[in-house]
């Protein structure tokens, strides 16, 4: 009988040992939450819910199982993040970086005591880049951002066709006038050779050499003005060799001597635009020249850099005053023409001196 109750007592103190030492189990308890972007540190109130803003992506959660601190061995894991255990081994603490938005709760348990979990719960604001309207937004935006390259693209080729056409008819109206005049001068000329014909021939041949001049001067134009609008001619230096071919052929009718210079190279293309109103400069100056400044030396010096071209032209003729001068719109013309490409042209001349012709244009 003693012997049965000796057992009975036994177990019961077993039973009371086993029970006690799971119960101390139970007391893991979270002892501190630090947060941190990257400037500040915060820490968070244990007895309050934790809320972090999207910056705070850095945490350190601190934890203890006072009942069993010497032999205890955690485990954890961060469940809305991984819900794999890990092992901890004796560390007190967890850390986790780079987070992202959304509600986590960290479990952690006494590997001893593998069925008591403590959970701590708290939640990480997302940042704007990770709310799910952020993607279609981006490839909207994307989107509008190539629509918009695009439509600026499209705009900007209907633009410059629509200047292409713009200088193409101010050609046309150019030549238009060019032939017009030259033509309505022949005619005029060949009148006054009818008339003079029975009458005094003596006097017919200075109007043909004046028709044929003018018929000389007209096909350099043309010459000229077709050289220019073929888009294979863009290039600076071949710009200018063709300019000496048109004031060699027209001054040499008249015998007026030439000397063309030009100082420097570039490869820099010129622009159809360009190439029209600085051709139209030379042929109007060549022709003034020609026609009206009884000069006998003609030189013409151009000076290429990088970014700008210098010109000058300068004859040995009568000149005259130009404060006085009735040909004020023929030196407007030119002015406007240098401007028109972004240059500045000044002409100085007095009555027996000459005229200088100085302009600068840009070419980059």
């Amino acid at each position: 009988m003693k012997s049965r109750r000796t057992w009975f007592w036994i177990r019961i103190v077993i039973v009371w040992a086993v029970s006690t030492t799971f119960c101390t189990a139970q007391q893991i308890q979270f002892t501190s939450f630090k947060a941190t972007n990257e400037s500040t540190d915060s820490t968070y109130t244990l007895s309050k819910p934790i809320s972090l803003n999207y910056k705070e992506t850095h945490i350190i959660i601190g934890f203890i199982d006072r009942r069993d601190s010497v032999r205890a061995r955690y485990a954890y894991r961060l469940v809305g993040f991984d819900n794999r255990w890990h092992e901890n081994g004796t560390l007190r603490y967890v850390n986790y970086i780079n987070l992202f938005g959304g509600d986590y709760e960290l479990q952690v348990r006494n590997l001893n005591f593998p069925n008591n979990v403590a959970s701590l719960k708290f939640h990480l604001d997302e940042a704007f880049w990770q709310r799910p309207w952020f993607v279609p937004m981006l490839v909207a935006y994307g989107l509008l951002v190539a629509g918009l390259i695009f439509y600026l693209i499209r705009t900007y080729q209907l633009r410059s066709k629509i200047r292409l056409q713009q200088i193409r008819n101010e050609i046309a109206a150019d030549l238009h006038d060019d032939v017009g005049t030259a033509l309505s001068s022949i005619t005029f000329l060949g009148e006054m050779a009818k008339s003079r014909f029975e009458k005094r021939p003596e006097d017919i041949r200075p109007i043909l050499e004046r028709i044929m001049n003018e018929s000389r001067e007209m096909m350099q134009t043309m010459r000229g003005v077709v050289w220019v609008i073929n888009p294979q001619n863009d290039n600076v230096v071949d710009f200018f060799d063709k300019v000496k071919a048109f004031a060699e052929a027209v001054l040499s009718s008249r015998k007026v001597s030439l000397t063309f210079r030009v100082v420097g190279s570039t490869n820099q293309p010129m622009g159809l635009e360009a190439q029209r109103n600085l051709f139209l400069i030379f042929k109007e100056a060549v022709v003034n020249i020609a026609k009206h400044a009884e000069a006998t030396e003609t030189t013409i010096q151009i000076n290429l850099e990088k970014t700008h071209l210098w010109v000058q032209i300068q004859d040995n003729g009568k000149g005259f005053d130009a404060l006085t001068s009735t040909d004020g719109n023929g030196l407007r013309n030119l002015k406007n023409r240098a401007v028109q490409i972004g240059g500045d042209l000044d002409v100085q001349s007095q009555p027996g001196v000459g005229t200088t012709v100085n302009m600068v244009i840009p070419i980059a």
